[in-house]
């Protein structure tokens, strides 16, 4: 009879066990991956297309893919010339905000916001940095992956 409750418990066991797998298994092919997928077809969905996009979709011959490419080049100055001044633009109004609320501090207060900017500077550019090393590590390694790889998908 005690081996009539073993043989119970170790098929409750591994029924309880297997429904644990086909559960997950589940849990994420329906939330978890769909999450992820509708986050990505939301950033595919708006970026303009590519040279490459371009050129097989409208079949361009070789003379309209130099020209559109030299559009893109004039354009490319242009972006960057808008992000300069954006900047500036920018950096000029945090300058100003900093000054309007250093006008209600008191001297102590004013060299602790001090202090508390420039934490805020340090971490900010810690931040910076770790993300471009993520993306030049994705880069590469996508790059990588690409000359291993026939097959081309979306960019």
């Amino acid at each position: 009879m005690k081996n009539h409750y073993k043989f119970w418990i170790a098929l409750s066991l591994i029924v309880v066990f297997a429904a644990g797998v086909l559960g997950g298994m589940l849990l994420e092919k329906n939330l978890i991956y769909k999450k992820f997928e509708k986050r990505d077809k939301r950033r595919s969905s708006v970026r303009f297309p590519s040279m490459e996009d371009m050129a097989v979709e409208l079949s361009l011959t070789p003379e309209q893919q130099e020209k559109i490419k030299e559009v893109f080049r004039n354009n490319e100055e242009r972006f960057k010339k808008l992000r300069s001044d954006i900047n500036t633009s920018l950096a000029n109004m945090r300058s100003q905000l900093k000054s309007e609320i250093k006008s209600v501090l008191t001297e102590e207060q004013a060299q602790k916001f001090d202090a508390m900017i420039q934490k805020y500077v340090s971490q900010r550019k810690k931040d910076v940095d770790r993300r471009k090393e993520h993306s030049d590590k994705r880069r590469k390694d996508k790059k990588d992956d690409g000359n291993h790889s026939k097959r081309r998908g979306p960019r």
